[in-house]
């Protein structure tokens, strides 16, 4: 799995938003017309190397996104050379998207292309106006709409989520994620100590989910000892796709410098050779992030079975980095790696 960054151009500023440390300033609103132009937008050569990493890496899926990928001007020319090389295309957006783009992707088949909308809570971070535009979106791509929902405070609802995608006709499953740290704390995120309240929550809402044939996906950084046995046996009964993954992702900037993941981009890049694959970028990353590994984002995960038998990695690495930032962020990353 590899992401591919296609624009720092955005039409939201999100609380929660783990590009912050990476993009900074170039995230910024541009009321959502993808009219500028420079840096802040993937060339057409750029993005034919990248299609090249992403086949010698044995990869089927181009994962775009930003900033707001579809606000790309050159976005459906994009999308039809990924239909054209007959590969998968994967969408990460914020549902704001502009009528040109939201065309392109209503044009693939369902079964070659997903369409991640995240969404917000309506009278939260979200308006009614984006949340209507957010159902219009999902409206139309239909089964190629997948909705996700960031739980970046305590005091979150999901039950909206069941009429969503009931009204929009959109796959009936929900991608869960937590919102995780930069390295300098700039976004809003979850503590681990509220992780147990928000599992509670979870677990309830799954219940709901299922009795509307709803299920669960669980994105990256859940940890194991946030629910009990019975809990995760309720979990899985409903179909909920439990997981506990802190991996590099291998995020590609427009720059050409791979990231660890967005949360970790202050930390360590590698620049994008035209001889190198995501296995050995991924490699270089394990093996220069391992000293951390042995902590968590507790403080008993250096002592727990389940981190010890491999089941838990110990959560969020941003979020165990954050434990230590009494410590300098001090570590090197070489030029060149070796394939």
């Amino acid at each position: 799995m590899a992401n591919l960054a296609i624009t720092t151009v955005c039409n939201q500023h999100c609380a929660y938003c783990f590009t912050v440390d990476h993009l900074g300033d170039d995230l910024r609103s541009d009321g959502g017309s993808g009219e500028q132009t420079g840096a802040q937008f993937l060339s057409m050569d750029d993005f034919a190397s990248r299609l090249d990493f992403l086949h010698r890496s044995g990869m089927e899926q181009v994962r775009l996104l930003g900033g707001e990928p579809t606000l790309h001007p050159q976005f459906a020319n994009l999308i039809e050379i990924v239909r054209i090389k007959g590969m998968q295309v994967v969408i990460f957006t914020n549902g704001l998207v502009p009528e040109s783009a939201l065309d392109s992707l209503a044009s693939l088949p369902p079964d070659q292309c997903t369409v991640m909308v995240n969404v917000n809570q309506p009278n939260g971070t979200d308006s009614e106006g984006p949340h209507e535009r957010r159902l219009d979106t999902a409206r139309r791509l239909g089964q190629r709409a997948l909705l996700g929902f960031n739980i970046y405070q305590p005091g979150f609802q999901l039950d909206f989520l069941i009429a969503l995608i009931a009204e929009a006709g959109c796959r009936p499953a929900i991608r869960l994620g937590m919102a995780h740290p930069c390295l300098s704390g700039d976004n809003q995120y979850v503590h681990p100590n509220q992780y147990r309240a928000i599992a509670l929550k979870i677990v309830r809402f799954a219940r709901i989910a299922a009795n509307s044939g709803v299920s669960l996906d669980f994105d990256c950084g859940f940890v194991r000892c946030m629910f009990s046995d019975a809990e995760l046996d309720t979990l899985r009964a409903g179909g909920t796709k439990v997981g506990w993954r802190c991996n590099p992702i291998l995020d590609i900037d427009l720059n050409g410098d791979v990231i660890h993941c967005f949360p970790l981009s202050r930390l360590m890049k590698l620049p994008l050779a035209s001889d190198i694959d995501a296995a050995a970028l991924r490699e270089a990353f394990e093996v220069r992030t391992a000293p951390y590994r042995q902590a968590g984002v507790f403080k008993e995960c250096s002592t727990c079975h389940f981190k010890a038998a491999g089941e838990c990695p110990g959560g969020c690495l941003a979020t165990t980095m954050r434990r230590f930032r009494h410590t300098p962020f001090a570590l090197e990353m070489p030029r060149e790696v070796a394939p």
